[in-house]
Order: C-alpha cells, then sequence, then structure tokens
C-alpha cells in the first residue's frame, strides 16, 4: 500500500523532530564543555559558545581521568561477559526442558527488575562482605547480575525456541552431546540475543553509580560515574568538567552500541516474535 503525499512528510517531520529531541542533550552538553565559566553562568544563555575553550578537557583529563575509564571499562566488560554466561544456560534449560515449577521460577526471575537498587545496597553489602568481595571489580561486577541477566534469560531463551526441535534430535542421533548440540546448533542462531544482552549489560553498568561507589572504596578502582560524582558538591557544581567528563565517558558506549546495533535490534525484535 502507498502511502500518500502527506503521510510520507508527516512521517519525515516525526522523525526529524525524535531525531532532534535525542540529539539535543548531547549537543548541549558538548557546548556546555566548550564555555568558559563566565558563559556558563551567564545570563542570557548563550547557546553557542562566544571563547570556546578546553580549559574543562584538560582539567579532567589531570585527574586520572585514563584511570577510571580503565575500571569502567574492565567493570562494563566484565559484567557483559558474565552476564551472557549466567544467562545462556537457564535460557535454554527453560525452552528445551519441562520441569516441575518452569513458570513460577521464569517469573521469579524477573522479580528483581520490580525493586529499585537502593533495597538492594546493604543486602549485597553484607554478602560481599563475607565473601572478601568488597573493593574488588569482581564483587561490583557480580552486584550487577540481578539486574542484567533477568532480560539476558527472557531475551534469549525467545532465540533457543526457534531452534527446530528435528535438526537437535538428528544432531544427537548422529554423536553430539546435548553440550555439543547446544554449542554449534543453538548458540549460533541466538548470537544476536546474546549480543543484545552483552550491548545491555555493558550500558547498564558503564553508566552505574550506586554500587560502584558503595562497594568500591579505593579511589584507583572506582568508576567513571563516581569520578563524575564529585564534581556535584553540597554547595556548588562544577558544570564545566562535569560536562566534559560526560562527553568523554557517552563516547565508548556510543561506539560499541554504533557497531552492534544491527545485533541489538535484530535481538530486541526477531526474539520476541516467539516467547
Amino acid at each position: 500500500m502507498r502511502r500518500r503525499p502527506y503521510q510520507t512528510v508527516l512521517l519525515y517531520a516525526a522523525v526529524i523532530f525524535a531525531t532532534l529531541v535525542i540529539a539535543f542533550p548531547f549537543v548541549w552538553l558538548l557546548i556546555t564543555a566548550l564555555k568558559p565559566y563566565p558563559e556558563i553562568y551567564g545570563f542570557p544563555i548563550n547557546y553557542i559558545p562566544r571563547e570556546p575553550t578546553w580549559e574543562h578537557f584538560q582539567y579532567v583529563f589531570q585527574l586520572d581521568f585514563g584511570t577510571y575509564f580503565k575500571n569502567s571499562v574492565i567493570v562494563s566488560g566484565g559484567a557483559a561477559i558474565l552476564t551472557v554466561l549466567v544467562a545462556l544456560l537457564p535460557a535454554y534449560a527453560t525452552v528445551k526442558f519441562d520441569f516441575l515449577a518452569k513458570q513460577p521460577i521464569l517469573i521469579s526471575i524477573l522479580i528483581c527488575q520490580m525493586f529499585p537498587q537502593i533495597v538492594f545496597v546493604i543486602p549485597f553489602f553484607m554478602i560481599l562482605s563475607k565473601l572478601g568481595l568488597i573493593d574488588t571489580y569482581l564483587g561490583v561486577i557480580v552486584s550487577y547480575l540481578p539486574f542484567t541477566t533477568p532480560i539476558g534469560v527472557w531475551l534469549t531463551r525467545n532465540f533457543f525456541a526457534e531452534v527446530p526441535v528435528d535438526i537437535e534430535e538428528a544432531a544427537m542421533i548422529d554423536g553430539c552431546s546435548r553440550f555439543q548440540t547446544f554449542r554449534r546448533i543453538a548458540l549460533p542462531i541466538a548470537l544476536p540475543g546474546i549480543a543484545a544482552v552483552g550491548i545491555y549489560a555493558f550500558l547498564f553498568s558503564w553508566s552505574e553509580l550506586m554500587f560502584s561507589r558503595s562497594y568500591l572504596s579505593t579511589m584507583s578502582l572506582q568508576t567513571i560515574p563516581v569520578f563524575l560524582s564529585l564534581f556535584v558538591g553540597q554547595y556548588q557544581t562544577r558544570w564545566g568538567p562535569l560536562f566534559a567528563g560526560s562527553v568523554v565517558a557517552s563516547i565508548p558506549p556510543i561506539i560499541v552500541f554504533g557497531f552492534l546495533q544491527k545485533y541489538f535490534i535484530r535481538g530486541l525484535t526477531s526474539g520476541s516474535v516467539k516467547g
């Protein structure tokens, strides 16, 4: 069915408007990061810097920003990998096997998504403290799993449901074990879902503040969100370095999503057809 001209115009207008709304915060972030302090606090507001400066970016990198950046890469990358590893087997098992209380278990997996993070701060602290994982990368990574794994399980199980049973049975007749069937047949089909889960876990961990601030007390282990929070004081907020650091911190997620967006979109759409 062909669209009428006015429908095409309205569609493009809506897309352009949505793009502007989405892009405006980042553009404003960059503009403010390039302003000197008199222009940041001046009135009326200058939408384009009269005297652009890189002083805020220079100041951010003088504060050992590279260490915080490295920590965020380790924590976010570790959370993405661990989320995928933890989510795959439960997702496959709940699709391919019938066992008692399967549906209640699947529903209970999602219950963690219903609670705010603040509810888990003290219980997780007590558990991690007894395990000796406070002030470690692994402790923070593990604390993210209750919030990233449920999405991972539900998303990848939809892809595993698309694996034809006949193909798996034929593979097992040819001598493949259940694990070999899982690795050689099911995993390749579920790759878009796995990529989507990894991207989601990475983005969640990259921007998370509460747990990383609660469980990492050593400055050399803290992540970028903790670093940026240092510019927000009780009586004053240093907007220049805060915005400059936020611009730099936004680059890795943009790059990751830019390279893997087709897998992410396919993982969210194709895998949701079946359930």
